[in-house]
């Protein structure tokens, strides 16, 4: 697909009524998954493999964090052991503290080593936080459109993390690394140049549910599939990978139930409560009122009550952890 000029505005294509069709069907399909998951699946999987052979930039997850989140997961492991794996790659301790210390994970006295986060936010966070700065290091040089999808990913981990944790949903798996890593798919697109975005439908990239029916008319698959690949291939948690996965199929992740059909309700929630953020910061009860009757909301026992409370704390978290990963 042509470029547009840098001085030209992007053009979106004009879909014939055929694509369109297609869109609609996409979109209605997906709401509960698949007709034929294996295909899809096959095809992500032959896509990846295709995209990560020609893409000479993209970068192996750092064996530095991997072995850290190796003995983090090893509750018998001494903390003297993940601080020295750790302390090979000094970028990754700054981060990991950044993140402990900030309005989403909310400290009571400030953390100052990898010995005082584990102790104090227990190993299971802290391997949280070292996949997160592990996982968007891979992207440090985003730029054009990646770099404020790099922003969305950011916000809406921490937005999760406070949605599980302030309300009574803390059964989540990890939730934030769902929200962080629920658009990775995306960022590895535009590094591997499997798709413009900027050439598409200016909503699939200001909106909710758009982006992914593009990329299925497109490619054949979508985002969501191609990250619960890239994760699952990674060795996070497969719960975590499935809502990455899911997170545009959210009709199977509810009929699913468990962790899944909860991860994925929240990453949605705080999907749409970032896409909002943007656009006003401040509280919008016209919004909140409508936010607390979609589907994730009422999966979840969000009331409108509890969302509009929670507004100022989600506002904080967002912020705090864009700063702390950098923007």
């Amino acid at each position: 697909m042509a470029v547009s000029k840098p001085h030209e505005p992007a053009r979106p294509p004009v879909l014939p009524a055929a694509e369109l069709r297609l869109s609609d069907s996409v979109r209605e399909q997906l709401w509960f998954g698949d007709e034929d998951p294996a295909r899809t699946a096959l095809e992500a999987s032959r896509s990846l493999a295709a995209a990560l052979s020609s893409a000479m930039g993209l970068k192996p997850f750092p064996a530095v964090a991997q072995r850290a989140i190796t003995l983090l997961s090893d509750p018998e492991t001494p903390l003297r052991k993940v601080r020295e794996a750790l302390e090979k790659d000094p970028a990754i301790t700054a981060g990991l503290l950044r993140i402990a210390n900030s309005a989403a994970y909310r400290p009571r006295q400030p953390l100052s080593s990898v010995e005082e986060a584990v102790q104090r936010l227990g190993s299971r966070h802290v391997l949280e936080i070292v996949t997160c700065v592990a996982a968007m290091g891979l992207f440090k040089d985003a730029k054009g459109v990646g770099l404020p999808l790099r922003d969305h990913c950011s916000r809406v981990g921490a937005l999760t993390r406070v949605l599980a944790a302030e309300w009574h949903q803390r059964t989540a798996d990890s939730p934030f690394l769902c929200g962080l890593l629920h658009d990775l798919g995306k960022l590895l697109l535009i590094q591997v140049s499997s798709i413009d975005y900027r050439t598409l439908d200016p909503k699939a990239l200001t909106q909710p549910d758009e982006a992914f029916v593009h990329e299925r008319a497109l490619l054949g698959y979508d985002h969501a599939v191609l990250g619960g690949h890239v994760l699952d291939a990674w060795k996070l948690p497969a719960s975590v990978a499935e809502v990455v996965a899911w997170h545009h199929q959210p009709g199977r992740a509810y009929e699913r139930g468990g962790e899944v059909g909860l991860g994925v309700s929240l990453v949605r929630l705080a999907n749409l409560i970032d896409y909002q953020m943007r656009r006003e910061p401040a509280v919008n009860e016209a919004f909140i009122a409508a936010l607390a009757q979609d589907g994730a909301a009422q999966y979840a026992g969000y009331s409108e009550a509890v969302l509009c409370a929670m507004w100022p704390k989600l506002k904080q978290a967002a912020d705090e952890m864009l700063s702390a990963i950098g923007s």
